[in-house]
């Protein structure tokens, strides 16, 4: 009994030892990773209009463009980004995809990436998808939105406008 009670402290004692190396951790602060997963937290932010993110993460002296190529201050960015999502039925969704670090030394890091989002329900899916271009800066410490550029892609694409 008392054989067996060593052998499966034992094993539970190994098991807790390598349970953490199996775990995800979190993508280091200088890393490809680590600014893709700032992109994927503003799109989870917009969709649970999320403000204290975005006052967070934008610097004092951020700068945007929208999609229509004019500039928007800080405030008007932000009320941009959280603009029309409301109490809707329909379950809106994002993905990013082709994400690359442009520029990325001490301090600063430029990024583009295209940002495919939405909403789907009643068998109807509403996509959109924009080229995004975005600058970090440290500041105070920590990495901070300091630009935003946005432009709007065809979501049906060259083959389907051969079709119209």
């Amino acid at each position: 009994m008392i054989a067996r009670m060593r052998i499966f402290l034992l094993l539970l004692v190994v098991c807790a030892w390598q349970s953490p190396a199996f775990g995800q951790c979190a993508p280091g602060p200088d890393s490809p990773y680590f600014f893709r997963d700032l992109a994927e937290k503003r799109a989870e932010a917009r969709i649970a209009e999320d403000r204290a993110f975005f006052d967070g993460l934008l610097s004092d002296a951020f700068a945007a463009k929208g999609v229509d190529g004019r500039p928007l201050s800080k405030q008007d960015f932000i009320a941009a980004e959280l603009a029309g999502r409301g109490a809707s039925m329909r379950r809106p969704f994002f993905a990013i995809s082709n994400y690359t670090l442009i520029e990325h030394r001490q301090g600063y890091t430029v990024a583009s990436y295209v940002l495919r989002e939405g909403t789907t329900g009643d068998g109807e899916t509403h996509p959109i998808e924009t080229r995004v271009h975005e600058v970090y800066e440290v500041q105070g410490g920590r990495w901070r939105l300091a630009s935003v550029e946005s432009a709007a892609l065809d979501v049906a694409g060259p083959a389907a406008q051969a079709l119209r």
